[in-house]
């Protein structure tokens, strides 16, 4: 019996092979085991091939493994792309309508899985039976399985549901080719807790409506299209609304206007959609409007592959935009981080009055895992320096400041509507009042105030530090952070780990505390120009420490490759 096994299924893209994956990770997790997963997919519709590697584990794991125990291929180019990653006892199993030689390298078994679902349901049916086989394989009780598929396809007419539920009998009493031989049964799980399983994206929609949220314009756009679609779904039921835009410029400025209306509001987007929508978010730092950005990023630049995984936006987002202008960038590096973050930036951007950015990355945003059930009893709202209509009415008329100058560079924020507050908006330099000047001293001012305001941040913590004992510490963002952790628990080298919560402004007194302790720091991240490390040496210094472990040919870091930068033996 087996604690951890890996699996990948793989077929056309476009036949729900995606799904199946995803759907055998809640199975395994209503059993009470923990899953991950790694999506492999093509920039297209449908055709080519597309593939899911699942992790199944008796204790939380943050990353798949590098080698695979059981292929169950539906085409024949998920055995050619993928049969060198077989661990040794590994095994493929495949549809018995493919024409596949018989290679020595392993168990080759072929099944009956597009025959099952066509004998007693229909040909799109087959990832049904794949699952089914699957199940047998790993000798899941029949009762979850089925209770499982009943409530999958309750909505979906009692057509499909029966034929499903036809085709998953079908594949349970199947006895030909599997043998005991070829069972792989998991070893218990300590708990059978029934765990969710989420993708990033739909964890920062589910936090942003805990947040209050009720306005998201946005462009659909690979790999964050899932926000959208999850809160079209879900506002309508609490009173919010999604607007589908025609293009990223649309969709900031809308949620400019949302936010400066006193609605909590948010845009989704990619790094195309970031460089179209830098301008704007100037504006929002111009005028004090609080709004919220997600850029899931991906591989750039202009098209680049969409579906393809990167961590090459930090430049633009930390230093982009024509002017100073203040911002904050969130950085979660894990399902469960992107919920509190995503409540933290809705938070941030009312109480500091600025445009607040987190990022996530392809494998983040995409990969489904078990995690533990959210806990919404730390769910907070604040909103900030909302002035109250009461407090208006005790100002002399016509004298309200929205921007007044204060100790700490935070103005009382009216809404628009609000007796004896402003109803304009103007994003040249302007005075207390809002009105526009060329007054060079209120320029600057204005300006201190602005970027003074976000100073405090810098003396927050916003580090996860693991500690080993090490002389040398390894920092990642985003999905690396979750790869980086499985090596080191792997590795013979035991280093010192981290994670850095928010990128801007940086933890500075936090950073040079830390640092001080090391010998060396290396930082993992998936572009060319080591942005991440560039940033740290801008702002703390540190060059003779600090040293760029990078990758970025579209794909994320393995275990395997990190515990050989580390140089401890697996």
């Amino acid at each position: 019996m087996k604690k951890q096994l890996s699996i990948i299924i793989g077929g056309i893209q476009g036949e729900g092979i995606v799904s199946a994956g995803s759907h055998l990770i809640k199975i395994l997790s209503r059993l009470g085991y923990y899953g991950v997963g790694s999506r492999r997919f093509s920039s297209r519709i449908k055709g080519g091939n597309a593939a899911m590697e699942i992790t199944i584990s008796t204790k939380k794991i943050m990353a798949v493994e590098d080698k695979i125990d059981i292929i169950l291929a539906l085409d024949k180019d998920t055995i050619l792309l993928y049969k060198e990653s077989l661990k040794d006892d590994g095994m493929i199993l495949y549809d018995n309508i493919l024409s596949v030689e018989e290679d020595s390298c392993c168990k080759m078994i072929s099944l009956p899985i597009t025959e099952s679902a066509k004998k007693v349901g229909t040909p799109v049916m087959k990832t049904t039976a794949a699952i089914g086989f699957i199940g047998k394989i790993l000798e899941l009780p029949s009762t979850t399985l089925k209770d499982y598929f009943k409530k999958r396809f309750i909505n979906k007419g009692e057509r499909i549901q029966n034929g499903n539920m036809k085709v998953l009998e079908e594949t349970l009493v199947y006895e030909e080719t599997i043998h005991d031989a070829i069972k792989k049964p998991l070893v218990p799980p300590e708990e059978k807790i029934v765990r969710p399983v989420m993708i990033g994206n739909e964890v920062i929609a589910l936090g942003a409506l805990m947040a209050g949220c009720r306005f998201m314009a946005a462009y659909p756009i690979t790999p964050a299209s899932e926000i959208m679609e999850y809160l079209g779904k879900l506002f309508p039921k609490y009173g919010g609304i999604m607007i589908q835009v025609e293009d990223e410029i649309a969709a900031i400025n809308m949620t400019i206007g949302a936010g400066y209306a006193g609605v909590r509001s948010m845009t989704a987007t990619s790094g195309p959609g970031i460089s179209l929508m830098t301008e704007g978010i100037g504006m929002a730092g111009m005028s004090e409007v609080p709004v919220v950005v997600v850029d899931c990023q991906r591989v750039g630049p202009s098209t680049g592959m969409p579906t393809k995984h990167e961590q090459s936006d930090l430049f633009t987002l930390y230093y982009g935009g024509h002017g100073d202008y203040p911002s904050i960038i969130l950085t979660p590096s894990t399902v469960e981080e992107c919920f509190e973050d995503i409540i933290k930036a809705f938070n941030l951007a009312e109480k500091y009055q600025c445009p607040v950015i987190l990022i996530s990355d392809l494998m983040l945003s995409l990969s489904p895992q078990t995690i533990e059930p959210l806990d919404y009893s730390t769910v907070e709202v604040n909103r900030g320096s909302l002035i109250k209509e009461e407090e208006l009415k005790r100002i002399e008329e016509g004298e309200y400041k929205r921007f007044l100058i204060t100790e700490d560079g935070i103005s009382p924020r009216s809404i628009p509507g609000m007796e004896g507050g402003i109803h304009h908006v103007t994003t040249v330099e302007h005075s207390e009042k809002g009105l526009p000047t060329e007054d060079l001293s209120i320029r600057k001012e204005m300006v201190d105030k602005r970027l003074e305001k976000i100073k405090p941040l810098h003396q927050e913590k916003n580090i996860k530090l693991i500690k080993n004992g090490s002389s040398t510490l390894y920092l990642a963002i985003g999905s690396t952070f979750g790869v980086l952790k499985e090596a080191v628990e792997l590795s013979s080298n035991k280093v010192d780990f981290g994670t850095l919560r928010m990128l801007k402004p940086l933890p500075i007194d936090a950073l040079h505390t830390i640092f001080q302790h090391y010998e060396k720091i290396v930082v993992l991240e998936n572009n060319y120009s080591q942005q991440l490390t560039s940033i740290i040496k801008d702002k703390i210094g540190y060059h003779q420490k600090l040293e760029g472990f990078v990758k970025y040919d579209g794909s994320s870091f393995t275990v395997t490759e990190i515990i050989e930068k580390i140089g401890g033996k697996q």
